[in-house]
């Protein structure tokens, strides 16, 4: 799954206010081979500090540190994907689509799915909504490509909500860390378990039968001039 739109980190204000830094009893694991690293991981990563550069001569410092770019600005349609296919048998996955003609590239360089997602709304402020995106980028793809969908599901409603308006697969983040926090794997298997119930419930009230019934006809719209609803 590749990440297409951290090309620059983006402005996130509460990350500068509060920065991820580890306690000094804890380390990332993958960098367990080597003492440096360990004391780096209790510092503001090189992104916050690529994020807080006050002038562009420091952004550069910073970056030529790092060995260079950060966050790659070099991926291509006509390169990557192609490139990716030869160096691997894997799926390809482009994550952060959030336009009908990204979506319809996708498909024409031969991805294997995209995932409608504005990276949790930390990257660019004033940035749709992944559930206003998404119909439009579902019907640009017309199946060709599966679609999956994250951003904001908190409920077995939004799942339903989701794949009415044309998402295939649907993503869920914050919930299950929560639930990995609260219990372990037993918190995970919690969390999984409320969203298909609420799924199910949503469905049975709803009057839609399966998973493949479910589609835009089950959703309005509050009139905006006056009582009632309204058909999307």
């Amino acid at each position: 799954m590749i990440t297409v739109d951290t090309p620059v980190l983006g402005n996130r204000l509460n990350e500068r206010k509060t920065p991820l830094v580890l306690p000094s009893h804890l380390h990332l694991a993958n960098y367990k081979g080597s003492e440096k690293t360990k004391t780096d991981t209790h510092k503001p990563s090189q992104e916050r500090q690529l994020l807080d550069a006050p002038t562009a001569a420091e952004a550069n410092r910073v970056a030529e540190e790092a060995g260079g770019a950060i966050h790659s600005r070099a991926l291509t349609w006509a390169h990557t994907i192609s490139w990716l296919r030869k160096v691997t048998s894997m799926k390809i996955i482009l994550k952060g689509v959030m336009t009908e003609e990204d979506a319809e590239l996708a498909a024409e360089h031969g991805v294997d799915a995209i995932v409608v997602s504005n990276h949790g709304g930390r990257q660019l402020d004033s940035a749709p909504s992944t559930l206003e995106a998404l119909p439009s980028i579902a019907s640009a793809v017309k199946g060709k490509i599966p679609i999956l969908f994250d951003g904001g599901v908190r409920h077995g409603s939004d799942v339903f909500k989701a794949l009415a308006l044309g998402a295939d697969l649907v993503l869920v983040g914050r919930p299950v860390l929560w639930g990995m926090s609260y219990g372990g794997q037993d918190g995970v298997e919690l969390v999984a378990n409320i969203l298909e119930r609420e799924l199910a419930r949503t469905m049975a009230l709803s009057g839609a039968p399966n998973i493949q019934s479910i589609n835009i006809d089950y959703l309005g719209l509050r009139k905006r001039d006056g009582f009632g609803i309204a058909r999307l």
